[in-house]
């Protein structure tokens, strides 16, 4: 690696070490037993070897978040292994799209009561809502649908549109129980 490479990865490195340090100078109690220093061991290893590769301040923050929260909950180390791996594959963007769609006020609508939907572009099927594109101004259709793509392939969105009042595919989208997991594990609630 060239020397201008060691110091990209090395001030992520830091970064990713001083977020981490801060939140656990937060807990008052971060005691490992014999059992977990395995599993904490290939947790750290995983996150920092992504953090090594991300230019994304948000992104570290979010690897920071993950190794954190284990320390100070529950120590479900595959669990938040799986958590990583899925952080590594989402931009900023992925994750602002998941903390829009979880953000959104339940459907009164009959016919998608119980489900927080919108559109992805404009539609006359939920005229209520926003589309989706309206939150992004720098985006293009094209991009957008790839993102949401993305997200639906992960299990992160569900494809509502699809079968339903005659509507293509990418046209309604609506939040799974993994987004909302996923979002609580790395903090990222949005204005719930």
């Amino acid at each position: 690696m060239s020397k201008k490479g060691q110091e990209f990865a090395q001030k992520r490195v830091d970064a990713f070490l001083e977020k981490l340090g801060t939140r656990l100078e937060a807990l008052e109690n971060c005691t490992l037993s014999q059992e977990d220093e395995e599993g904490f061991f290939d947790l750290f290893q995983a996150a920092y070897e992504r953090v090594v590769r991300t230019r994304s301040e948000d992104r570290i923050d979010r690897f920071a978040a993950l190794v954190g929260s284990c320390l100070g909950g529950d120590k479900n180390w595959d669990e938040a292994e799986a958590a990583v791996r899925l952080v590594s594959d989402l931009t900023d963007i992925h994750i602002r799209i998941l903390v829009i769609v979880t953000n959104l006020r339940v459907s009164d609508r009959e016919s998608f009561e119980g489900l927080k939907i919108i559109p992805l572009i404009d539609n006359k099927i939920i005229d209520d809502v926003p589309p989706l594109i309206s939150k992004f101004d720098q985006l293009s259709e094209a991009a957008l649908k790839m993102y949401c793509s993305e997200l639906i392939s992960k299990g992160l969105l569900h494809d509502e549109g699809i079968g339903r009042w005659s509507s293509g595919s990418l046209n309604l989208l609506v939040p799974t129980a993994l987004a909302d997991w996923l979002l609580e594990k790395i903090g990222e609630f949005g204005d719930r």
